[in-house]
C-alpha cells in the first residue's frame, strides 16, 4: 500500500514551485484544484455531481482538471501528481472505488488508473474522510501533530486516523469508520442497518429527523419556527436556549459523540481530535459542550495532551487532503 506519512511530508516538504492537482468527488460536487507545493490553491473548477454514473463522473473530472489547469496557465505536463478524494469506500492499494452511495457504477471501478492514463500523471486515490484527515494534519487544525483523529459530521459520519504520522487503514481498509462506533445498545438503525451507531445520532439527516420527532411531541415549542423553513444545522444552536425539544436533542447528540471520542482517546491517545463537517460549523456553541462531555467520560491520563478542536479547512478539506496526498506522492 502507498504509505502517506505526515512525518515524512514534514521532513521533506515539496518545493513551492511544484504543481499538483487535487480532485474530489464528495458532498454532491465534483472539484478540480491546482495547488503548489505549499498547498496553496492556484485555480479551481467545480460542478454538481447530478445523476452521473461512474464513467460520467470520470469524463467530467477530466474536463474539470483541464479547465483548472488552463485557468492556472498550465498543462498536464506541468503537474507532478494527482490526488483524488472519493466520497465512498476505496481500495487505495489498487486505486479502485468499492462503491458510491450517490452514483451507480463505482463498484470495483479503477478510477485512479483511468485518470492516470488519461492525464499522464501519477495518481493516488483515497476516501474523502481519510483525505480530509490527512489535509488537516498537513495544512489544517492538526499541523504539527503525529497522532490525530478526524471526525466528519455531515450527511454521514466519517473519519480518518493518523498514528505516528501514518494514515491507518486496517485489515480491510475500514479504519476510521467512526460513524459505526456503537454508542448505545439498541437505538435507531444506522444507514448500515445496525442499531446504536454514532451515525444514527450525529449525522445531519439523523439530527434533523430527531429534531422533527421531538417537536412533533410539543406543538407549542418555539423550535417549530425554525423547522417551518429550510434551515442549516448550525442554526439549531441559536434555539437551544428557547426550545426544550431542540435543547434535549442537541444535548443527547453531544453526549453520544463524546462517548465515541472518549473511547477513541482511551484507545489511541491522540494529540488532537479534529471535528469537521456541517455540524462543526456551529463553532463554540457546539465545541464547548462537547469538550466538557469528553472530559467527563475520558480516562484522565489520556486527556493530558489531547486537544479537541474544530477543523480549519471547512468544505475544502477533502480536496486539500487530496492535494496533500499528491504532494506526499511527489
Amino acid at each position: 500500500m502507498t504509505e502517506f506519512t505526515v512525518k515524512r511530508f514534514r521532513a521533506r516538504p515539496p518545493a513551492a514551485s511544484e504543481r499538483v492537482l487535487g480532485l474530489a468527488i464528495a458532498g454532491g460536487l465534483l472539484r478540480a484544484v491546482v495547488a503548489n507545493g505549499k498547498g496553496q490553491i492556484l485555480s479551481h473548477a467545480a460542478e454538481s455531481l447530478d445523476n452521473l454514473d461512474a464513467y460520467g463522473v470520470f469524463h467530467r473530472l477530466q474536463h474539470l482538471a483541464v479547465a483548472a489547469l488552463s485557468t492556472a496557465g498550465l498543462t498536464t505536463a506541468d503537474v507532478k501528481a494527482v490526488g483524488i478524494a472519493f466520497g465512498g469506500p476505496v481500495d487505495p492499494l489498487r486505486g479502485v472505488t468499492i462503491f458510491s452511495p450517490r452514483s451507480p457504477g463505482f463498484e470495483d471501478f479503477p478510477l485512479a488508473a483511468l485518470i492516470e492514463e488519461r492525464l499522464g500523471v501519477p495518481t493516488v486515490l483515497e476516501n474523502d474522510a481519510r483525505a480530509a484527515a490527512f489535509g488537516e494534519a498537513v495544512f489544517g487544525a492538526a499541523r504539527g501533530c503525529q497522532t490525530v483523529i478526524y471526525i466528519h459530521l455531515g450527511t454521514g459520519v466519517g473519519g480518518g486516523i493518523i498514528v505516528d504520522g501514518r494514515l491507518v487503514y486496517g485489515a480491510s481498509n475500514t479504519a476510521g469508520e467512526i460513524g459505526h462506533i456503537v454508542v448505545t445498545a439498541g437505538g435507531p438503525l444506522c444507514s448500515c442497518g445496525k442499531p446504536g451507531h454514532l451515525e444514527a445520532y450525529a449525522s445531519e439527516p439523523a439530527l434533523r429527523a430527531r429534531i422533527w420527532e421531538a417537536l412533533a411531541l410539543d406543538p407549542e415549542d418555539p423550535g417549530h419556527e425554525l423547522v417551518r423553513r429550510p434551515f442549516r444545522v448550525p442554526e439549531l444552536f441559536q434555539y437551544v436556549a428557547i426550545s426544550p425539544a431542540i435543547r434535549d436533542v442537541i444535548a443527547d447528540t453531544v453526549q453520544k459523540l463524546a462517548l465515541a471520542i472518549a473511547s477513541l482517546i482511551a484507545s489511541l491517545n491522540p494529540e488532537a481530535v479534529i471535528i469537521g463537517g456541517t455540524i462543526a460549523e456551529s463553532g463554540a456553541a457546539f465545541l464547548e459542550p462537547l469538550q466538557g462531555r469528553v472530559r467527563q467520560f475520558t480516562y484522565p491520563a489520556s486527556l493530558r495532551r489531547v486537544r479537541i478542536a474544530l477543523a480549519e479547512l471547512g468544505p475544502d478539506a477533502p480536496v486539500i487532503g487530496a492535494i496533500a496526498l499528491a504532494l506526499a506522492r511527489v
